[in-house]
């Protein structure tokens, strides 16, 4: 059964310029206004979001980072057995 979302209203005041803008792109791509505004205004929330989620490296850091994927450095016997204590620790 699929779900069905609750709607619910969003209102914009805007020069009037900026509907008529906006209102000649809806029309050129066939759709209402308010399709138009919430498909773009939604796609770009999306982009926007999914932009932050993804982390930039500069070339020097993207070579350590490799190189420390690649090649890890040993775990030191005291870090592991404390992890190994909380982790069984936190389990109880």
């Amino acid at each position: 059964m699929p779900l069905v979302e609750e709607a619910t209203t969003f209102n914009a005041r805007l020069p009037k310029r900026m509907k008529n803008a906006l209102q000649r792109a809806a029309d050129l791509r066939g759709q209402s206004l308010s399709d138009f505004v919430l498909g773009s205004a939604y796609d770009r929330a999306i982009a926007t979001i999914a932009s932050e989620d993804v982390i930039r490296l500069s070339e020097r850091d993207s070579e350590a980072f490799a190189r420390a994927l690649l090649a890890p450095p040993a775990v030191d016997d005291a870090v592991l057995a404390r992890f190994l204590k909380a982790h069984h620790s936190s389990r109880a």
